[in-house]
């Protein structure tokens, strides 16, 4: 006999209830209706609202919501349009994103629209005046780490984010 020919030959499950086997049984037994591949998942009601993709990040946990992603991927690109490398960079922005969590007032030069210079060049402040960095401008040179650095200057001006 050929499986085709078992097949048609199956019967199906019986879905009707089968009577009580003892006298005094109260609940009848049957099978579920139809086959298990049938049966398809819940839907949710359509005036349901949409679940939030952020309601397992910050401050949840530590995980970053949508809006700090956004700001991250932002100051990535702005760190390394600077001459950054990507790995200092995604350093820099990950410390950004700790320091706008816990409300700290610090900034960094590479934020800094008075900034200018670029990598491992020579960076410089134009602000040095307000900054109070320099006593002339040819003396407002900064060091490479410096503008890496959380600080509170007086000549910050915000940059683009």
């Amino acid at each position: 006999m050929t499986w085709l020919a078992r097949l048609k030959k199956q019967k199906g499950p019986d879905t009707h209830p089968t009577k009580p086997p003892e006298p005094g049984f109260v609940g009848f037994v049957g099978t579920p209706g139809g086959h298990i591949q049938k049966i398809t998942g819940s839907t949710t009601p359509a005036n349901d609202p949409e679940p939030d993709p952020d309601r397992w990040a910050w401050p949840h946990s530590t995980a970053m919501n949508g809006a700090e992603i956004d700001t991250f991927t932002a100051r990535l690109m702005q760190f390394t349009d600077r001459g950054l490398i990507l790995d200092d960079a995604e350093q820099l922005a990950d410390k950004m994103v700790t320091r706008d969590r816990e409300s700290d007032d610090r900034r960094v030069c590479l934020e800094c629209a008075h900034l200018t210079g670029y990598g491992a060049g020579p960076w410089a402040c134009r602000g040095w005046q307000r900054a109070g960095i320099a006593i002339r401008s040819r003396d407002a040179q900064l060091p490479r780490d410096l503008v890496k650095i959380l600080q509170r200057c007086d000549g910050f001006e915000g940059g683009t984010i």
